[in-house]
């Protein structure tokens, strides 16, 4: 399990035509990093939350998202400092959205990351799974995990980070720069979301010299 630094930083970047990049604040929402620590941690960890919560009374295997094994997905965990319950969760997994064309999964060693420009070819993440335990919502815990998730991106070239987001929980991505697109949409059995993205400058290559 790997600790991991609670922000995002970077400078806008006003040449992608959309949410800028910039800081995450992971104090959002409440005193969360006070009572909780954040790790990076294998996909099975995070599985038992994100079904209880995401995909209650659901097939198993629903809560395996397709892409969560590469090499580049990683996955976020807030633990209770009490007693080290899981008590948040999410998954970012290099994926291009289906809505952008010219896009391409995440930057890779020995690869190049470029600047996403319309009609050019960029790094591209989806985040997936952020769920937190019911009696612990509000208090900033998510905003942690994304900010884990979003300093994953940015250690890997930075790029278009976007996610299918549920109505409920659309103003938590705005508080994290992210914007809306298009309409709200019916994923069947599971209810309205809204497709939504921002860009993440990245702070290194790894295997940069």
């Amino acid at each position: 399990m790997r600790p991991y630094a609670r922000s995002v930083d970077g400078p806008a970047d006003r040449t992608v035509g959309g949410p800028a990049d910039g800081p995450v604040d992971p104090t959002v929402g409440g005193p969360a990093d006070r009572a909780a620590t954040v790790e990076l941690v294998a996909s099975e960890v995070v599985r038992p939350l994100r079904r209880a919560v995401l995909r209650p009374g659901r097939p198993t295997h629903e809560s395996a998202y397709p892409g969560e094994g590469d090499p580049l997905a990683a996955h976020a965990v807030a633990r209770s400092l009490d007693d080290g319950a899981v008590l948040s969760v999410g998954t970012v997994v290099p994926e291009a959205p289906p809505w952008l064309p010219g896009t391409a999964p995440a930057w890779r060693p020995g690869g190049t990351a470029p600047a996403w420009r319309p009609g050019g070819t960029a790094p591209a993440w989806r985040i997936r799974g952020m769920a937190t335990t019911p009696p612990q919502r509000g208090q900033g815990l998510g905003t942690l995990v994304l900010g884990a998730l979003l300093g994953h991106v940015a250690a890997h070239g930075g790029g278009l980070v976007w996610c299918n987001a549920r109505i409920g929980a659309r103003t938590f991505y705005e508080r994290a720069g992210f914007e809306a697109r298009g309409d709200v949409f019916e994923l069947p059995g599971i209810g309205p979301h809204a497709a939504m993205w921002r860009t993440v400058a990245g702070s290194s290559r790894p295997g940069a010299g």
